[in-house]
């Protein structure tokens, strides 16, 4: 792995682009070349390779803003790394959104800027944008294949892997509990088809599945699908893509869809029952998640 030496003697915050040869199809190699001389560039040799240098370069030079190029993935990378190297408080990550799908972003439109963000912890990894298990989860396992076909969009191979996993659809037996900012609990249990964990607003390409969330109030946007039939999915499935599920009057689930999800507000979530778990994309075999909030562990810079 290759070591980057910074001018020790400048005050200014170091920027380093971080460059994912295969995010988007490509792009990224094109970026390289726009990049004005004597910038600092690695190009990541593989997510392992990214993970290591961003952890060694925060040790070294802890006051470094890390521009990533990439997708939700590359994102993951990023974060873990940032998270585990004990200098989140004084790195700041920049994303460039060139990867085939780019959710996290899409929470920040109009901010600018540098923000204070939450980060999710999960089973001793980190996310900042949704973690989800079911449906949701079984939905990106078949858009990542998907999506390698030419010309298919992110946004596209995620709608693909709605229909395809809906066809097929498998509840599951779970029992979540729900830790309140004043240390009460709540238990849910019973079949339920999905359940999805948000820090930012959007997933999937383009589906606003928190639109109430917000990336630094230190809770998280949990939302719990009942295992609905296919006709009450089909109903259900074009407003849940727009964010209407939700009351931003009420901060609750509208009327018409509450036989049908549960809407909460916590600091902590355990989620037993499921088989594996998608965290901002990327999927890990799970039975058991534990989820804990962060509260503005993390800089993040929107220009």
């Amino acid at each position: 792995m290759d070591s980057i030496k910074f001018d020790t003697k400048s005050k200014a915050k170091k920027i380093m682009h971080i460059l994912n040869p295969l995010a988007g199809k490509g792009k990224a190699k094109k970026i390289k070349e726009s990049l004005s001389a004597g910038e600092y560039v690695y190009m990541s040799k593989s997510p392992e390779d990214t993970s290591r240098f961003i952890e060694k370069t925060c040790k070294e030079s802890p006051d470094t803003c890390f521009t990533v190029y990439g997708g939700d993935g590359t994102v993951f990378k990023a974060v873990n790394s940032l998270m585990k190297s004990g200098n989140s408080d004084s790195v700041s990550l920049k994303i460039v959104p060139v990867g085939s799908g780019n959710d996290f972003v899409r929470s920040f439109d109009g901010v600018k800027g540098e923000s204070k963000v939450d980060v999710m912890e999960f089973n001793g990894k980190y996310a900042v944008n949704v973690i989800n298990v079911g449906f949701d989860c079984e939905v990106v396992r078949r858009a990542a294949g998907i999506k390698k076909v030419p010309l298919v969009s992110g946004k596209m191979a995620y709608i693909f892997g709605v229909f395809g996993e809906f066809l097929s659809k498998k509840p599951i037996d779970a029992k979540i509990t729900l830790t309140y900012l004043d240390g009460s609990t709540e238990v849910i249990e019973e079949k339920i088809l999905l359940a999805a964990v948000a820090n930012g607003k959007w997933y999937g390409g383009g589906f606003q599945v928190a639109p109430l969330s917000k990336y630094d109030d230190g809770l998280l946007d949990v939302e719990i699908v009942r295992n609905v039939n296919r006709r009450k999915f089909i109903g259900m499935i074009g407003e849940y893509k727009k964010g209407e599920h939700l009351d931003p009057e009420t901060n609750d689930v509208k009327e018409k869809f509450k036989e049908l999800m549960y809407f909460r507000r916590c600091v902590a979530v355990k989620i037993e029952g499921c088989k594996s778990v998608c965290a901002d994309g990327e999927i890990f075999k799970e039975e058991v998640v534990d989820i804990k909030v962060h509260h503005k562990a993390l800089n993040y810079i929107r220009d």
